[in-house]
C-alpha cells in the first residue's frame, strides 16, 4: 500500500508542476510593464545621476515601454545600454511581480579631479577617465601642473590612490602639484608648508615619514612655522622654517 501511494504522489507531482508552470509562462506572457523603479545604489556622496534622470533615459531610449509585455523587454539590452553612461559604472535591469521594471544602477566613483590646460576632467578609482557633470562637483583630490613632465601618468594614479586609501592622508592632503621636473609636491590642508615628495620610489617610506613628522614630531602650533618639507631623502625629513 505505501509503493502505491508513493508511485500516486510521484504521478501527481509530475503532472501538477508542468501545468503550474504553464499557467505561470502563460500569465507572465500577458504581463506589461506597469512602472519603472530607478535606484541608486552606491554612497549618497555622489549625485552625478539621479532617480529621475534614469527614468527619463530609459523612457526616451525605449519609448513606448509602459504598457509594453515584459516578454518583449530585453533587460540584458538595456543594461549594457545604461553602462555606456559616463556615470554610471553597473547596473542591473529586471522585473518584479505585479510588472515593476527595476532599474538598479551604481555610479562610478571620482579618485581625482585634473586641471591640464584649459580642460578639468576625473579619473575614477580605476584610473579611467570621466567627464565633468552639471549637476555635480565631487569633492575630491586635485592635481595640475606640468603634468606632461611625467614619466608616466601611473605615477600619478599611484600616489593619488596611495593617499585617498590612508584616512589620515586623505583627509590631510588636498592637491598634488608636478613640477618641471617632473617631481610630486603634496598641498597639504592644514599649514601653510608645501611637501617635496619627489617621484614615487620608496612611497611607502616617504608617506610613512609624514604621517610620522605629523602625529609625533611636531606640535601642532608648529604647522604653521614651516615652508617647506623634503621627503625625497632616504631615512630623513628635512624641514625648512618660513
Amino acid at each position: 500500500m505505501k509503493k502505491w501511494k508513493n508511485i500516486v504522489l510521484i504521478v501527481v507531482v509530475v503532472i501538477y508542476f508542468p501545468i503550474i508552470f504553464s499557467f505561470v509562462s502563460v500569465g507572465k506572457s500577458q504581463l506589461v510593464c506597469g512602472e519603472i523603479v530607478p535606484a541608486i545604489c552606491d554612497s549618497v556622496e555622489n549625485r552625478f545621476i539621479n532617480s529621475e534622470e534614469i527614468t527619463d533615459i530609459a523612457l526616451e531610449k525605449y519609448p513606448g515601454i509602459l504598457g509594453r509585455k515584459i516578454s518583449d523587454v530585453n533587460c540584458e539590452d538595456m543594461e549594457v545600454f545604461f553602462r555606456k553612461h559616463p556615470a554610471i559604472e553597473s547596473c542591473e535591469v529586471y522585473f518584479t511581480y505585479g510588472g515593476a521594471l527595476h532599474i538598479d544602477i551604481s555610479q562610478r566613483e571620482p579618485m581625482l579631479r585634473i586641471f591640464e590646460g584649459n580642460s578639468s576632467y576625473y579619473l575614477d578609482t580605476k584610473g579611467n577617465k570621466m567627464p565633468l557633470f552639471k549637476n555635480h562637483t565631487a569633492h575630491t583630490l586635485v592635481a595640475n601642473g606640468h603634468l606632461n613632465k611625467l614619466d608616466s601618468r601611473d605615477d600619478l594614479i599611484m600616489i593619488s590612490q596611495a593617499i585617498i586609501n590612508d584616512s589620515f592622508l586623505k583627509a590631510q592632503i588636498e592637491q598634488v602639484y608636478v613640477n618641471d621636473k617632473g617631481e610630486f609636491i603634496l598641498v597639504p590642508r592644514v599649514g601653510d608648508h608645501l611637501i617635496d615628495f619627489g617621484g614615487i620610489d620608496r612611497m611607502e617610506n616617504k608617506f610613512r615619514n609624514l604621517k610620522a613628522l605629523y602625529k609625533s614630531g611636531w606640535d601642532s602650533r608648529e604647522w604653521n612655522l614651516y615652508k617647506r618639507v623634503n621627503l625625497k631623502y632616504k631615512g630623513q625629513v628635512v624641514c625648512t622654517k618660513a
